[in-house]
């Protein structure tokens, strides 16, 4: 019984959203002037984020935001996913240009890696918005960044009325990002990798582990760049259901780490203390488990989750990581 009660809390977790968040780790930002828009709708990440960063905002959006740590921060009535507003639930906006007097929806264009906009949800797209709401009035405006980030940027920002802005803000962000790709090509190969996610229920004093599979984002962005190897679909002894992107595991699984060897283990949610603490104990009582490199040579580290939506801190976050790498 206890088994599938745990069960179902992780299915709710996913279904809620997202199982990587991190959003526990933010550290709260000064507050600064934002101008709201308030008969409009964004729906996408990209567009969002350059709207944050010149101050100016939808009073909605739909981003992917129990994805994206930085946009717990961003002023908005957050709508949920695209999936959501575009899949699950399709009533949310066309109720928001009948009730609540919106007028304008913009709507971005994404650039998909691998055929999808989303690795953890195949088949979701912003651009179903437009269908969605066809034969409402209401005023629609496309955002390419399909293309490219630069051009994306610039036409966000002239929709803003900040072109200018839009222009420098493109130029900062393409002369840090080609940088910060530079110094991933020289972080060391052949790490093993390890990806854990603790979310601890303040509630019930429990903590959930997750582990994040192969092929997703932490694994596509950082480790196949780096030429490391992600280690952690080892731990799936039990062969469990792998969900937008990540398996439950336990204390038990985690003794499959001896095999894994991992040299770096990254650890994701607001209960890294508990899973620090988890592995001390199975350190403590096998000395195989203490022997594993990550856990000798103390590298369990929190890391910026990331999934390649941040214009604004994205060529940061890629540094954080390669910086530590190159350790």
């Amino acid at each position: 019984m206890k088994k599938l009660f745990y069960s179902a809390i992780f299915l709710a977790i996913l279904l809620t959203g997202c199982v990587t968040t991190n959003n526990a780790t933010q550290k709260k930002q000064p507050k600064k002037e934002i101008i709201v828009l308030e008969d409009t709708v964004f729906i996408g990440d990209k567009i969002l984020d350059v709207a944050n960063t010149l101050g100016v905002m939808p009073k909605f959006a739909s981003a992917r935001f129990s994805q994206w740590p930085n946009a717990a921060t961003f002023e908005t009535k957050k709508l949920g996913c695209p999936n959501r507003v575009t899949q699950k639930v399709k009533d949310v906006v066309p109720k928001l240009i009948d009730e609540q007097g919106v007028k304008r929806i913009v709507v971005e264009k994404p650039k998909k890696d691998k055929g999808q906009y989303c690795l953890l949800v195949k088949k979701v797209d912003p651009m179903d918005i437009i269908e969605i709401v066809k034969g409402k009035d209401v005023e629609i405006t496309v955002i390419d960044f399909s293309k490219g980030d630069r051009d994306g940027i610039i036409a966000t920002a002239k929709y803003l009325g900040k072109e200018a802005e839009g222009k420098a803000l493109a130029n900062k962000y393409e002369k840090e990002m080609k940088a910060a790709k530079e110094a991933m090509k020289s972080v060391p190969k052949g790490k093993n990798v390890v990806v854990l996610e603790g979310i601890f229920h303040n509630k019930m004093k429990k903590l959930f582990m997750f582990a994040e599979s192969k092929g997703f984002y932490t694994d596509t962005i950082f480790l196949e760049p780096f030429g490391a190897k992600n280690v952690t679909d080892m731990l799936n002894v039990q062969n469990r259901k792998i969900m937008k992107g990540a398996f439950e595991v336990t204390s038990k699984d985690l003794k499959a780490m001896v095999k894994a060897n991992p040299d770096i283990i990254i650890v994701y949610g607001n209960g890294q203390k508990q899973i620090k603490e988890t592995l001390a104990k199975l350190a403590a009582e096998d000395p195989k488990f203490a022997n594993i490199p990550a856990i000798k040579n103390n590298k369990i580290v929190n890391l910026p989750y990331y999934i390649g939506i941040d214009i604004e801190k994205g060529p940061s976050i890629i540094n954080e990581w390669a910086n530590y790498f190159k350790k």
